[in-house]
């Protein structure tokens, strides 16, 4: 029993004992390692997330400031419209104006001829 405790048991056990230290301390890594990859899993969600979020915020300030944009050309187009409209209203008077006149004048003409003719 003796002999075969030095020279069998003992190395045996001693072998077995490093195998059982060596799967736990490789155990204990692993389980470092997913949690640190959990950590960083996590880190990257959070960085995501607040990623989508600013994303987000910037798309709406974006769109704020191009509606406002277009409300401001928009109100432009419509002042430039009515002042084209009332320099064409303008223009348009005259010319009825000038055309009065001179259809006065044509009248006044045709008058004095008709008159001519029947005196």
């Amino acid at each position: 029993m003796i002999v075969l405790d030095k020279i069998y048991y003992k190395p045996v056990g001693k072998i077995v004992g490093q195998r059982e230290n060596k799967i736990e301390k490789d155990s204990a890594s692993i389980e470092h390692m997913i949690a640190d990859v959990e950590n960083k899993t996590k880190n990257i969600e959070d960085v995501l997330t607040k990623a989508r979020k600013d994303s987000m915020k910037l798309k709406e300030n974006l769109i704020k400031k191009n509606e406002e944009k277009i409300e401001i050309l928009i109100s432009e187009e419509k002042e430039n419209s009515r002042k084209i409209f009332k320099e064409n209203m303008k223009k348009l008077d005259e010319e009825i104006a000038y055309a009065e006149k001179k259809l006065e004048i044509e009248i006044d003409k045709f008058s004095n001829e008709i008159k001519e003719k029947f005196l």
